[in-house]
């Protein structure tokens, strides 16, 4: 399953890529900042990220320079208001693969561009996420402990590979409920019966409690 990073688009836009990635059968990570973004972009678990032009701290370009002088490839599509006369100027001038206007954004446009960007990279990436003894094969939705092998379902896989790419790092009930589900009601237990469906299937100890915050994927 193709991942896609977003970052610096507000919340209305960012529930529309949400929305209309998965609808094509991509997986999406929203995160709040371009420093966000440029921390689990580095890890290397993406194949495409999709970056507000302008963001406090550290914008979509700032963000593209800095992956590029690290020596990431990974496409970058900037979401702007430029005409696109404007845009087309734009993309030479930045390291970004691509511009997208947002003023409004099209869906079909976003979907075309992310997909001519990201089949090149597929054809050599592995569809897989790994951490520890722990490997998830997305493109089956099937997870490997050592030996141990058992399919997941498409929830599942989801919030695997959620965990997965921010290993060791505590996420919120709130957070997962965003990737994974695509809203933050607070008073939904469906993070918790999920979480407990994949510490049956791959191991209680991977799956950490933060008590009042969420879970954390820690090495088995």
């Amino acid at each position: 399953m193709t991942a896609v990073l977003v970052a610096g688009a507000d919340k209305q836009t960012s529930t529309m890529i949400r929305r209309t990635l998965r609808a094509q059968g991509f997986s999406v990570t929203v995160v709040a900042d371009g420093r966000c973004a440029y921390s689990d972009a580095r890890r290397g678990n993406f194949d495409l990220v999709i970056l507000g032009a302008r963001m406090p701290g550290m914008d979509g370009f700032e963000v593209v320079r800095r992956l590029r002088a690290d020596g990431q490839g990974l496409p970058a599509v900037l979401l702007t208001t430029c005409s696109p006369r404007a845009r087309a100027g734009a993309t030479f001038s930045t390291s970004a693969e691509a511009l997208v206007s947002v003023a409004p954004l099209r869906a079909d446009e976003l979907v075309q561009t992310v997909r001519s960007l990201v089949s090149p990279r597929r054809a050599t990436r592995p569809a897989e996420l790994r951490y520890g003894g722990l490997r998830v094969d997305l493109a089956s939705r099937r997870a490997h402990v050592g030996d141990y092998c058992v399919d997941l379902s498409t929830r599942e896989c989801d919030l695997a590979a959620t965990f997965l790419r921010h290993p060791g790092q505590v996420l919120s009930r709130e957070y997962l409920l965003r990737q994974v589900w695509g809203h933050d009601e607070p008073e939904s237990n469906v993070v918790d019966v999920y979480v407990r469906y994949l510490r049956r299937k791959l191991g209680a100890h991977w799956f950490t409690t933060a008590r009042g915050v969420g879970y954390r994927l820690q090495a088995g």
